[in-house]
């Protein structure tokens, strides 16, 4: 069993500032704040009524993409009602701060399930976000151009002044992911990792949680998401590696990242793992699920961009 099954869209959202702006280090929380606001603003149909009592919240695309709910009883889980997020956001991960006129801002944006489709919607939403801005002061920033991954790699899909999209859905493909019959792949934890291990949050971080948390990654997605996909052969097939797998050598540390949530009034502290590992065994089966990381994170708060990892790859697997 391999995750290449898993369908889903992936887009990069291409925008200049205007104006010099300062921003974050990080900039998930940033992105992902004003892309909420966005959304609901282009898509919402009822501006006055609250989205639990809303009538029109099955169809309604905010929905579909920011407060996913499945119906209690026939749910993939019985008895939950709010599944997974269907998008992992990327912010722009280059840690400059000052930014202005004739650098680009890059946001990427995968989609799975409810959120296949909202292309059109999503165009608008960055244009809003342009207008918006990503500061307090507003400073504003364009849309310059929207790109998305296909078979024949990244193509552009719409641009600045185009009257309509050139696709307004393209499938990505499966992660192309390195061979390594040697025993062993180095992987970099590149934004926080936020996995837990009997209810508590993990600061050191062992083979054993890596492969829980792919195991529960992949069976969550592929549950809600998967159009029919059993996901208990992957789960199993994950687990399996458990002792067949270690730690080698590690640079792995502890990273503090704290946000604001409007929505709760209150800052909240969103830390997790970074750095680097080195992974040996039984590692040709463990890489697959590994590339399926890359692009579908790990762990908590994916929709920050938190849970990014990353497969150190040779030359020729470039």
């Amino acid at each position: 069993m391999m995750p290449s099954d898993l369908p889903h869209e992936l887009y990069r959202f291409v925008l200049e500032p205007l104006e010099s702006m300062r921003l974050p280090t990080y900039k998930g929380s940033t992105f992902r704040g004003v892309f909420g606001h966005s959304l609901r603003k282009v898509a919402c149909a009822l501006r006055d009524e609250r989205c639990p009592t809303c009538l029109v919240r099955s169809t309604c695309t905010y929905q579909r993409v920011f407060e996913t709910q499945v119906d209690r009883a026939d749910g993939p889980k019985p008895g939950v009602n709010r599944a997974p997020h269907p998008y992992v956001l990327v912010p722009p991960l280059g840690e400059e701060r000052e930014v202005g006129p004739g650098q680009e801002l890059a946001c990427t944006l995968l989609l799975m399930g409810p959120a296949r489709g909202t292309l059109p919607y999503l165009v608008y939403t960055f244009h809003d976000v342009g207008r918006r801005g990503l500061t307090r002061e507003r400073k504003p920033l364009a849309l310059r151009r929207v790109e998305a991954l296909g078979a024949q790699g990244w193509r552009t899909v719409y641009a600045e002044g185009w009257e309509a999209l050139a696709e307004p859905a393209v499938e990505a493909p499966a992660p192309k992911v390195p061979n390594r019959a040697d025993g062993r792949v180095v992987v970099q934890f590149i934004t926080p990792v936020r996995l837990k291990r009997n209810g508590r949050l993990v600061r050191e971080l062992s083979a054993d949680d890596l492969l829980v948390a792919l195991a529960r990654r992949w069976g969550d997605l592929a549950r809600y998401y998967g159009g029919g996909i059993d996901p208990e052969p992957g789960v199993k097939a994950i687990l399996g590696l458990r002792g067949r797998v270690r730690f080698g050598r590690c640079e792995l540390r502890w990273l503090d990242w704290t946000r604001y949530s409007n929505r709760q009034q209150s800052r909240m502290q969103l830390g997790g793992v970074v750095g680097r590992a080195e992974i040996e065994g039984d590692v040709a089966e463990l890489v697959p699920w590994l590339g399926w990381a890359e692009r579908f994170h790990l762990g908590k708060a994916t929709s920050f961009g938190l849970g990014r990892l990353g497969i150190e790859r040779e030359d020729s697997d470039a």
